[in-house]
């Protein structure tokens, strides 16, 4: 029960630590809460959806390669 306690303590602590122990100000505003003038942080949206597809598609041709390869060793 103790070892259960104590883990549930630290995992719970480590949850937890990122969202109080926070340096800056949220993106955007300057300490005070104002929100800072000019252009959005990083230029505007990312093109995230290229990037997506090209994860998708590596991603199809290793489990891919995985079938063939054990295909290749169960027949052969």
């Amino acid at each position: 029960m103790k070892k259960t306690f104590a883990k549930l303590c630290i995992v719970g602590t480590l949850a937890l630590a990122p969202a109080l122990l926070t340096a800056q100000p949220t993106p955007g505003n300057n300490s005070n809460g104002n929100a800072v003038g000019g252009n959005p942080i990083g230029g505007g949206a990312a093109p995230a959806g290229s990037g997506i597809a090209l994860l998708l598609g590596l991603a199809a041709a290793y489990g891919g390669k995985k079938v063939y390869d054990t295909q290749k060793t169960l027949l052969g």
